[in-house]
Order: structure tokens, then C-alpha cells, then sequence
């Protein structure tokens, strides 16, 4: 990012305008999360119900107590282990934060990034940002700047080009107003990480699908040929995510073969599902992946977009 980019990115944002930068986990879609104006146009760009909240993007030394209150310890133990990175926490709003802005409920996600680009942004522009990921809702979140050009070419003024995104999976999310912390989305941060940081449980009913649109089918490797043949008897084109080396090569094939670690795994997992859409593929197989806490976030997404 230039000087000037920047500049005109704090620039638009005071104005109330929308902008795009890359943060460490996805593209975000960002406006002045004091700004009314901003908040319903990311809603309406994006397609968001009105009741979805929008989580709010920090700057590293910001002061929690502008947006929350009764800030637990639990909440303090987590920022100070994973902030800045890809962990949002729920907490209960402060009273001046915009209820437009929480879709009308009392508690707000806040998350520090960890992105230089993010980072800079939010420290020239001074508070925070209401900063989705830069996609319409249920469709596939962008990692990638051409990603975002798809979703949103010539209805953002600047879009900032900070090449793919260094992790590629969604944030994990933690409630910490519960009792106990409650995690809504498994996300870049695995159950592994957090289980010496603080106790937990698991939301399963904000773990379910949120989208009615069938996109993959998870296949084991036993299954994996079996159903490739069944479906390419049906002269469906596919395409295949797969931890194992080719194993067919068709005309109306693509064997995609992907990292056998989690890490590598997550950042190139929807730059491959947006190639796939592209191609017009009828179906989309994945060869289910381990079942380790380390990849419990890779295991959300999958299940989520299945």
C-alpha cells in the first residue's frame, strides 16, 4: 500500500464511504462503524439481513472500553494471547455503539488484525471499522483481490491489493459473555490452541450449515473413485480437491491437489473453491480431510459450504 492509498483510504472512510483491504484472514469490506450511513451500505452491498451483526475491526492499542462493557477476564486471557490475529470476541456492547451496526442485539464482535496493511489503516483513520469479509452473503468469501473485483467491480472506490491473504479462513469466534466461553465459528484459531487458554464449549447450532446452496460433497478416499466414475457416467464436470495424488485424468476432470498440512491447506482452500465456480463445475468433491482439532476450522468451512 502507498502513501497515497493510504491517505485516500482514511480519506473516503471519514467521509463515510466504503473501502477493501486485505486483513490476515480474508478481504474485508469496510466502513466507520460510528458512521450510520456506512453501516447500512455495507448491508445493503453485501445483502446482509439487518439482523446479522457486523463485527468491528481495531487498531492494536485500541481501548476496549469504547465498544464494550463488562469486559470479562476470559475476554482479557484471549486478546492477549491471540491479538492482534484471527480470533473475534463477543462481548456485551458498549451504550454509544450503533445498534444498526449489532443488528439491534446488546453484545458487538471486535477483533485487532494482524495484517501491516489493516493495521495501518485503522491507526491513520482512529477508530474502528465495521468490516466484514468482502463478499454478498452465502457466497464465497475472497481471499484474493481478484476475488473481490468478482463481487464488487466498480461499486467500491478503492479496493486495496495486498496480494492473497496470508491465512485464508474466516476468524475463529468466542462468545466470552456466557459463563463458560461459547465458540460460534471454528475458524483460523483450532480447538487445539484455545484448550490451554481458557475452558469452552461448542454452539453446534452456530456450527450448522448457513447456506442452502450445495456447493461440495465431502468424500472419504475409500469413496473417492467410486463416486468420480458414478459421476462422470452422468457426463458431469468435476472437480476434485484432493489430498491424494491423481488418481483419474478425464477430459471433464480437474484434480486439484491440495497441502496435507492444515495451515497450507486453509490458505489456498477458497481460492480453489472460487476456480472451481468459475469452471463451471457441476459438483465439487473434497477428500474429507483428518479429523484433528487442527483441523476443526478447515472441517467448519467444508461442512458449512457441503
Amino acid at each position: 500500500m502507498t502513501r497515497d492509498e493510504l491517505s485516500k483510504a482514511v480519506k473516503l472512510l471519514k467521509e463515510g464511504k466504503l473501502i477493501v483491504f486485505p486483513t490476515e484472514t480474508v478481504y474485508a469490506l469496510a466502513g466507520d462503524a460510528r458512521n450510520v450511513t456506512a453501516v447500512q451500505q455495507i448491508f445493503a452491498l453485501k445483502r446482509r439481513p439487518l439482523n446479522q451483526s457486523l463485527s468491528v475491526l481495531l487498531a492494536k492499542e485500541a481501548p476496549l472500553d469504547r465498544w464494550a462493557c463488562d469486559i470479562p477476564r476470559a475476554a482479557e486471557k484471549l486478546a492477549q494471547h491471540f491479538w492482534p490475529g484471527p480470533l473475534t470476541l463477543i462481548v456485551n456492547k458498549e451504550k454509544s455503539v450503533l445498534t444498526a451496526l449489532t443488528g439491534g442485539q446488546d453484545k458487538i464482535g471486535l477483533r485487532v488484525p494482524e495484517h501491516p496493511i489493516a493495521q495501518a489503516i485503522l491507526n491513520s483513520f482512529g477508530s474502528g471499522l465495521a468490516a466484514p469479509s468482502a463478499n454478498r452473503s452465502a457466497h464465497l468469501s475472497s481471499t484474493q483481490i481478484e476475488h473481490v473485483r468478482q463481487e464488487f467491480n466498480n461499486k467500491i472506490e478503492l479496493i486495496i491489493d495486498g496480494g492473497p491473504c496470508s491465512i485464508g479462513i474466516e476468524s475463529t469466534i468466542i462468545d466470552v459473555t456466557f459463563d463458560v466461553p461459547r465458540i460460534l465459528r471454528i475458524g483460523a484459531i483450532s480447538l487445539e490452541q484455545l484448550k490451554s487458554i481458557i475452558p469452552y464449549e461448542v454452539d453446534q447450532s452456530a456450527l450448522s450449515r448457513l447456506s442452502k446452496k450445495p456447493l461440495l460433497k465431502q468424500v472419504t478416499k475409500q469413496e473417492l473413485v467410486y463416486v468420480i466414475d458414478s459421476y462422470l457416467n452422468q457426463h458431469k464436470t468435476l472437480t476434485v480437491l484432493g489430498l491424494s495424488p491423481v488418481k483419474k485424468k478425464y477430459k471433464h476432470l480437474t484434480w486439484i491437489r491440495m497441502p496435507k498440512e492444515a495451515s497450507q491447506y486453509g490458505q489456498v482452500l477458497y481460492k480453489h473453491l472460487h476456480e472451481a465456480e468459475q469452471q463451471k463445475s457441476n459438483e465439487i468433491l473434497v477428500e474429507a480431510v483428518p479429523k484433528l482439532k487442527a483441523w476443526s476450522g478447515i472441517q467448519s468451512i467444508l461442512d458449512k459450504h457441503s
